[in-house]
């Protein structure tokens, strides 16, 4: 048996989406577990050339031109509003 401790914000949270979903908060932590080993899986399975192909697809149809505008696009805003810090 695993048993999971959250407090605070986290377990309302958990709270709120269990209700929204119609299961018990320890269903829905359980389903949420499941789901995520499930995709971590599916992941390990899954080359970056099958992850990248529908990527590759929609970027031929743009030329370089529209890149480029694009890129200077998303520059000039970035300089408009200031450079964001990352964590």
């Amino acid at each position: 048996m695993l048993q999971l401790r959250f407090r605070g914000e986290k377990l309302a949270q958990l709270r709120i989406r269990a209700k929204h979903s119609g299961l018990a908060v320890e269903d829905y932590a359980l389903k949420l577990l499941e789901d995520s080993l499930s995709m971590q899986q599916e992941a390990e399975r899954t080359s970056i050339s099958q992850i990248m192909a529908p990527v590759r697809r929609a970027a031929s149809k743009v030329d370089d031109t529209e890149i480029s505008s694009l890129v200077e696009g998303a520059r000039a805003a970035s300089r408009r509003n200031g450079r964001r810090k990352t964590r």
